[in-house]
């Protein structure tokens, strides 16, 4: 048994302000950290670098910060989190995917977004763990990512942590509406529920078809970005053990649920 192998996990990231603020999950987040084995680098597939064409890792020796959201109070602009990049494990992730024929290039120029930096700001604040972002594509659906995850599932063998970054549920648009949907708490209940059933139970023909399957599902994802990452997760794994690490909703409509896949 290798004792260095590193789960894979799901986090949802819900808004910027998970960062700063003192929260249920954002505690979670810096436990979750703290109950780890330090992983020996990071790969993130964010809700937030959903490219609709090749499969785009960033490669810099020290990627800058992308503070990719507007309106928010100025402090959280301020934030830094200097963790190195990791140029080598970005030409073996793009080998991994180009030998499988999914064609990857690498970005020396490009940064983090918030769905890398913000969570690992709150599970690893020394920022001394390098970090790899691959990019998700939610145009070729949940079955595409689920094989990104397959075929970087043997890096958890060398100590990678693979980090699925987005969101359970992420309606913004209810969030910010004027007249909200009464029934949107039982709408997000009745998903999540559904969500943890099938991957408790294995069932991953059911997720990977969740679009039919699912209830409430355009209601809670009215876009597929922030639920991809989920699957970049699950494909490293044979979904034999699964842990929901937390489970929370902010503002009705935002489930905070975050899972483990060992």
């Amino acid at each position: 048994m290798n004792t260095n192998k590193q789960p894979a996990l799901f986090i949802s990231h819900g808004s910027p302000m998970l960062a700063m603020e003192d929260s249920e999950t954002s505690r979670f987040l810096k436990q979750l950290g703290q109950r780890l084995e330090q992983p020996k680098a990071i790969i993130v597939f964010s809700a937030h670098l959903d490219i609709p064409n090749d499969i785009v890792i960033t490669a810099g020796e020290r990627p800058s910060l992308i503070y990719d959201f507007y309106g928010f109070p100025e402090p959280l602009y301020q934030l830094e989190y200097p963790a190195p990049g990791n140029p080598d494990l970005a030409t073996k992730v793009a080998e991994l995917l180009s030998s499988a024929g999914v064609y990857a290039t690498l970005d020396t120029q490009l940064g983090w977004d918030h769905g890398v930096w913000m969570p690992l700001l709150l599970m690893f604040p020394h920022a001394d763990i390098p970090v790899v972002q691959v990019s998700i594509n939610s145009r070729l659906g949940a079955e595409l990512n689920y094989k990104l995850g397959q075929l970087l599932a043997p890096l958890r063998d060398e100590g990678v942590l693979l980090l699925g970054s987005g969101g359970i549920s992420h309606n913004l648009r209810e969030v910010f509406n004027a007249t909200p949907d009464q029934g949107s708490r039982n709408k997000v209940d009745s998903f999540t529920s559904w969500v943890n059933e099938k991957l408790l139970s294995g069932n991953i023909d059911s997720l990977l078809n969740y679009l039919k399957e699912a209830p409430h599902v355009f209601y809670n994802h009215p876009t597929q970005e922030h639920f991809i990452p989920l699957f970049n997760a699950m494909g490293s794994s044979n979904l034999s053990e699964v842990t929901r690490l937390h489970n929370a909703v902010q503002y009705e409509v935002l489930a905070m649920d975050a899972y483990q896949f060992s």
